[in-house]
């Protein structure tokens, strides 16, 4: 049956393909660059055969180019390369995402953490009066909860239950969100933080016909100026008891706003129990040249690594797992360090956004040997015609000792580090495009102050770009309005489009119509992140079918 299909599909191509290369180049003048993007993990061979599978499909709605990562094994990116070349299609080559090294994620600081010395070891003890209070919910006077600084709709939206809980005699309930007129439905109190510590938030989680499922817990400044935490967590519309486990860094806060809730939600119940909060030490804690670590007396004293304590690490360092055991410091046969001894450990340690979103450090120069490697790698493999740069959505920057050494604004280091890997890909194929996600150097989309966990201003990243690359421009929302800010920099743009909703191409089309008086549009790509291709015809026709 699906060697049928295939078949089916090849004799198509070679029907249509004839009739499509005879039209003349003025049916879409400026859209030289009509990309397809794939989102899947190429090392897999089943997925190339998908990739391969589509192109005739592909080229024959119009499509001359496919963006796609490199990490194809040599003899199946032989085979994709020649079933690119039957069907007239260029490979793209998304290049320069995150380290492969663990330890090479951005680092918040940690500051004097207390750990003290016992048989042989140095442990983590919480030296501050970080404490939530009735977060076991077992407090209540009908539906209000004791201690808790607000709680929405209570009896309405928000209630004590006694019957479902995970453990106690209660817990808390929401249900039918959609009642409140904001659609939140939220609990909030104010908890003390010590600056600079790494914290761990623990809750459990039950979900009954949640939609949408999306129970969060947030902790803002005070104020509501901004997050200190940034991880959220995947939720099923329904499920049992799950505990959640989340890490942040209270950066320069002595205290925020902890909420447990709702803020877009409309049916189903969601249960809440056991909330805790501690500080903890060490866990994923960074090792890396721009990631020092410190151990001193708190008389001052500098214990040295390696004389005095065996060498620092994580054996269970994952970034993307953000809570695990705590390590320890264990110390050394001639150590200095006396027994019951305080000492205060300053490290680094990576955080979370959203779910599962990291950054790496953008001036460790491992960084860049990686991306030259890397963009050897795909050259020899897929011979693109063109590199796409992963600089998109960077919420962590210029936290660890490197970047703060360097005496740079965020955006003036981006730009010295999106400057670096385009001369990476100009010195490995000069005759390749270059090109790049637009959020990172706009200032109407992520260019910006205060974006997420960047320490500083991201303005003036856009001076990292030259005139031979190319942007690659997602923010579909503003219909155009952040076109003319790349193009008065004389850089070309791809608009990117579709994202998963666009499946009449109304979208796209309007975008086009938007931009027609801009110059140096050349192309759009169809973008889906959840793989996707239903709509790829239709959204051709009203992207380039006049």
């Amino acid at each position: 049956m699906n060697d049928r299909r295939f078949l089916l599909v090849g004799l198509l191509a070679i029907l249509i393909l004839p009739a499509f290369a005879s039209r003349p180049d003025t049916d879409a003048p400026d859209l030289q660059k009509r990309w397809l993007f794939v989102w899947r993990s190429m090392s897999d061979n089943r997925e190339v055969d998908r990739v391969i599978a589509r192109l005739p499909g592909a080229r024959a709605a119009g499509y001359n180019g496919v963006v796609l990562s490199p990490n194809i094994e040599p003899a199946k990116a032989a085979e994709l390369r020649e079933a690119a070349k039957r069907s007239g299609i260029d490979l793209i080559a998304i290049v320069m995402g995150n380290s492969r090294d663990r330890n090479y994620m951005e680092g918040l600081p940690v500051r004097d953490a207390l750990f003290i010395s016992r048989n042989g070891v140095a442990r983590h003890e919480p030296d501050n009066s970080t404490r939530i209070a009735n977060g076991d919910f077992e407090e209540f006077t009908g539906n209000h909860f004791a201690r808790w600084s607000f709680q929405d709709d209570e009896g309405v939206t928000s209630f004590v239950d006694t019957d479902i809980k995970h453990g106690g005699k209660a817990s808390l309930h929401m249900e039918s969100i959609g009642q409140n007129q904001y659609r939140h439905c939220r609990i909030m109190q104010t908890i003390k933080l010590q600056p600079y510590r790494q914290y761990h938030i623990a809750v459990w989680v039950k979900t009954e016909g949640m939609v949408p499922a999306d129970p969060e817990v947030k902790l803002l400044r005070k104020g509501a100026e901004g997050s200190i935490s940034f991880q959220t967590f995947h939720t099923e519309q329904t499920q049992d008891w799950k505990r959640v486990d989340l890490v942040f860094n209270s950066m320069d806060n002595a205290e925020g706003n902890l909420y447990l809730g709702s803020w877009n939600g409309k049916d189903g119940k969601v249960w809440w129990d056991d909330l805790t909060v501690e500080e903890i030490g060490l866990v994923n804690v960074l090792r890396r040249p721009g990631c020092p670590v410190s151990v001193r007396a708190e008389d001052g004293t500098r214990y040295e690594e390696g004389k005095d304590f065996q060498p620092i690490v994580d054996p269970q360092l994952h970034p993307w797992i953000a809570f695990h055991e705590q390590p320890v410091i264990k110390l050394t046969p001639g150590t200095r360090i006396g027994e019951g001894q305080r000492l205060r450990v300053s490290y680094y340690h990576p955080i979370i956004v959203y779910e599962d979103r990291l950054t790496s450090c953008v001036s460790e120069p491992k960084i860049f040997d990686e991306w030259r490697e890397e963009v050897r790698a795909a050259d020899e493999r897929l011979h693109p015609a063109a590199f796409l740069m992963s600089h998109d959505e960077m919420r962590v920057m210029n936290q660890c000792a490197l970047c703060r050494s360097r005496n740079m604004t965020p955006g003036e280091l981006l730009a010295d580090n999106v400057r670096k890997a385009a001369q990476i890909i100009r010195d490995a194929r000069p005759d390749a495009g270059i090109w790049v996600w637009s959020d990172m150097f706009d200032p109407m989309h992520n260019a910006v102050d205060n974006y997420y966990a960047v320490n500083g201003t991201l303005k003036g990243s856009w001076k990292g770009l030259d005139k031979d690359v190319g942007i690659v421009n997602w923010y579909g929302r503003l219909n155009g309005k952040n076109c003319r800010f790349f193009s008065d920099l004389g850089l070309k743009q791809i608009l990117s489009g579709y994202y998963d909703s666009d499946e009449s191409g109304d979208a796209i089309a309007n975008w086009l119509t938007n931009t027609a008086d801009v110059p140096g549009i050349v192309g759009a790509m169809y973008t889906t992140w959840q793989d996707r291709y239903d709509a790829m015809d239709t959204w051709a026709e009203k992207a380039w079918v006049p």
